[in-house]
């Protein structure tokens, strides 16, 4: 008797267990039922191509209608059209290449979604006379990869549009009057070259950076001071410099110079030194 209640236990808690899994199967199919509720065919078509399903739900159908109907030629490019899956390109470049698969020149499937990236990065216009330059080819036909042909196109396309621009921006310059240094040229230059120490009316400063060196050294420069070994204070000294600069030059020039902290005048001043300028061996 023993061992038949535990048997009768063991049944009863096994069809509890059973009853409570399928209650929690339901009970998470309610729930996903009532997710995708209101979710129509086209919202789940692109939810599972999101999901890397890369045939459409249409696409299936229209295969199996063509088992059907022994393969039709003209009802397969139909369905292939009716089925084409989002290629992220805009309306006028999309609806040309639609029609050149309803041609049969190509397929959808040839093309993979960095070809198709590419083309998406011209404009309308551009986009529409690649795919025709692609569809006019006369090796068309011959060719296997259609997509690394596109790819070409692109490329192609791309390099011309470069060049006609860099045709143009020259023409421009020489209208201008605008010279421009070779590529030899650039590379012979080091960034000393683009400091200068007589700054024109046209140009572009950026900054301006304090120097020390011998007197007869620095006769072209267009601010400079002399400085005599003396009893003056470093910090003091560049601060009479600076004062003495801003007197004269253009406003940009003077908020450059204005601009100039302490410590990087300070730093290229060797010792203590005192100001010798014309105007004060005048007045001494």
């Amino acid at each position: 008797q023993q061992q038949q209640q535990q048997q009768q236990q063991q049944q009863q808690q096994q069809q509890q267990q059973q009853q409570q899994g399928g209650k929690r199967g339901q009970n998470s199919k309610k729930k996903k039922m009532a997710k995708y509720a209101e979710q129509d065919d086209d919202e789940k078509e692109m939810a599972m191509l999101m999901l890397g399903h890369r045939k459409s739900r249409k696409n299936n159908n229209s295969d199996d209608e063509d088992q059907d109907q022994n393969g039709d030629g003209d009802d397969a490019n139909q369905n292939e059209e009716e089925s084409f899956a989002p290629t992220g390109l805009s309306r006028a470049v999309e609806a040309r290449l639609i029609q050149i698969v309803g041609e049969g020149k190509c397929k959808r499937n040839d093309f993979d979604s960095q070809t198709l990236s590419k083309l998406a990065e011209f404009t309308d216009a551009e986009g529409v006379e690649i795919l025709n330059r692609f569809a006019e080819a006369d090796i068309l036909e011959k060719v296997k990869n259609k997509a690394a042909f596109l790819s070409g196109i692109c490329h192609r396309f791309r390099d011309r549009k470069a060049k006609e621009e860099r045709e143009e921006i020259n023409k421009i310059k020489q209208e201008e009057g605008i010279v421009e240094l070779d590529e030899e040229e650039k590379d012979k230059l080091v960034d000393l070259d683009s400091f200068t120490a007589m700054p024109r009316s046209d140009d572009i400063l950026h900054y301006c950076l304090p120097v020390c060196a011998p007197y007869f050294a620095m006769h072209n420069y267009k601010y400079k001071v002399k400085l005599t070994p003396g009893q003056g204070k470093k910090g003091k000294t560049a601060k009479q410099a600076q004062f003495i600069f801003q007197k004269d030059g253009t406003q940009r020039e003077r908020d450059l110079m204005k601009a100039l902290t302490d410590p990087e005048m300070v730093a290229q001043i060797i010792g203590n030194a005192r100001i010798s300028t014309p105007a004060s061996n005048k007045k001494k």
